[in-house]
């Protein structure tokens, strides 16, 4: 690695290949970071972004694939974890895999990606932690009672985290956006869509480079920490 390379601010993009993770790693490279982005095997990172595989729901593929994302990046100033997926439907035709894989791959996998980043950032004595989470934790959404319970978890999980390393240079923070235009968005049936646009004052969805703009903001303000930034269209 150069030593321009190595000068770089450096960021892990967790979900890279599509939505608001692609968004995302593609706006750091405009800014300037070397970026390393995870796929699940399939799937493209933006261009100018490391592909590093890893499967959030699994532990050792975690463990991997930051080994991995060091070895390219030699160091990581940000993490962005934008892992999310949904189950949507009445609780009570919820099965436990259905719940357990959603916990699993919104709540747990944070946490464990998180836990992989402490070891490098603490070793600095600094760096920035950006999860995403969702508007509907705070207002609930009818038939996506598992979704917002673990993105719910996220939140809590954040601010408690960023207690606990605010004295070592560490950062921990929430973006949590409103209805954006993404593959998950685009699944929902028409009936819901606009069930959701009803609640927007703004009448439309966010982009996911606005979704980005955000979490790249929060990612470096210096003083931020424990914090829920939510994006919403004004709801």
């Amino acid at each position: 690695m150069s030593s321009a390379e190595t000068d770089q601010k450096t960021a892990l993009v967790i979900g890279a290949t599509r939505g608001i993770g692609a968004a995302t790693a593609a706006r750091l490279v405009q800014e300037g970071y070397r970026v390393a982005g995870t796929h699940r095997g399939t799937g493209q990172v933006p261009e100018n972004v490391i592909p590093i595989e890893l499967d959030i729901r699994e532990e050792a593929s975690i463990t991997a694939g930051f080994k991995a994302a060091l070895e390219a990046l030699g160091r990581l100033d940000v993490l962005i974890v934008n892992s999310g997926i949904t189950r949507d439907g009445l609780l009570m035709r919820a099965s436990e895999d259905d719940v357990l894989e959603v916990f699993r791959v919104n709540a747990v996998g944070p946490i464990l990606a998180s836990k992989a980043a402490l070891k490098p950032m603490l070793r600095q004595k600094s760096g920035s932690i950006v999860l995403v989470s969702s508007m509907s934790v705070k207002y609930g959404v009818a038939g996506q009672t598992t979704y917002t319970a673990s993105k719910g978890a996220v939140e809590a999980f954040t601010r408690s985290l960023a207690r606990e390393y605010a004295g070592r240079g560490l950062r921990v923070n929430v973006v949590a956006p409103g209805t954006t235009d993404t593959d998950m968005v685009a699944a929902m049936t028409e009936e819901d869509r606009a069930h959701m646009m009803a609640d927007v004052p703004m009448g439309r969805l966010a982009t996911p480079d606005e979704i980005a703009d955000a979490i790249i903001h929060t990612a470096e303000n210096t003083y931020m920490s424990g914090a829920t930034i939510a994006v919403s269209g004004g709801a």
